[in-house]
């Protein structure tokens, strides 16, 4: 079975239109997606006269057999986490001024005022960002998949931190094995290729053909959206243990 991963897509609708036809093209049979479907960020993009939330999300919905939340939808719904990292957010975070929130939040989890566009939404957009899972567990071909937008204990990537060294996800390691689970598959990271990390080392490899490891690891697959980064997909086929990242340019 072939598996494609597409994450972060930002409201690139004219990447995540390449995306999916280029998924379509290597035959995959069928398509997840890890969260930040929507989420303009000014410094960080640079198509923000075609950006375009309301049709990212029903491209998604209409192509995508598994979708988790990233950061940026839940901020868009103004929804906290529910694997929080352990920051309390309380029952009215989004209700607070923004000062009484960037004081409680600094150095530990993001605020998007400053620097983020926000989207306009449909009633039924939003419902189905509000219902979208932080985590999907997925089998194929012997293959147990844990999908999320980041790692165990910030699933939708909500906190600053991000792992340096393979120590660093152990927490996340050992929800794995609570859940039987052989391969962890995120975005977040943007990566220009593909992070791949197990309980001994953290690696970064380039767009391109590569083997599955036999132990658990962690991935993250490239973003969709355009940055100063180079954009793609990855691919995994079940039945060879290869997957693949396909740059987008």
């Amino acid at each position: 079975m072939k598996i494609g991963f597409i994450s972060d897509i930002h409201e690139d609708i004219h990447s995540l239109e390449k995306a999916l036809k280029l998924l379509s093209a290597n035959n995959c049979d069928s398509v997840f997606c890890l969260g930040d479907i929507v989420g303009f960020t000014i410094p960080f993009y640079r198509y923000i006269e075609t950006r375009n939330a309301e049709e990212c999300i029903r491209l998604v919905k209409e192509n995508c057999s598994a979708v988790v939340v990233g950061n940026h939808d839940l901020y868009a719904v103004k929804k906290t986490p529910s694997y929080d990292a352990g920051f309390n957010y309380g029952n009215n975070w989004y209700e607070l001024d923004y000062e009484i929130r960037a004081k409680k939040s600094r150095n530990k989890i993001w605020l998007y005022e400053d620097n983020e566009i926000t989207c306009q939404l449909s009633d039924a957009s939003k419902e189905y960002l509000l219902g979208l899972p932080e985590i999907r567990i997925i089998e194929s071909d012997n293959n147990k998949f844990l999908l999320s937008h980041f790692c165990f204990p910030d699933f939708s990537g909500s906190s600053i931190h991000f792992p340096g060294e393979a120590f660093h996800l152990k927490k996340h390691f050992e929800f794995m094995k609570v859940h039987e689970c052989d391969t962890s598959i995120s975005g977040h990271g943007h990566p220009g290729g593909v992070i791949v990390a197990d309980d001994e080392k953290i690696s970064s490899l380039s767009f391109g053909s590569h083997k599955l490891k036999e132990e658990n690891s962690w991935m993250v697959v490239p973003c969709v959206a355009r940055t100063t980064r180079e954009n793609g997909i990855m691919i995994i086929d079940t039945s060879t243990g290869i997957f693949e990242a396909i740059s987008l340019k």
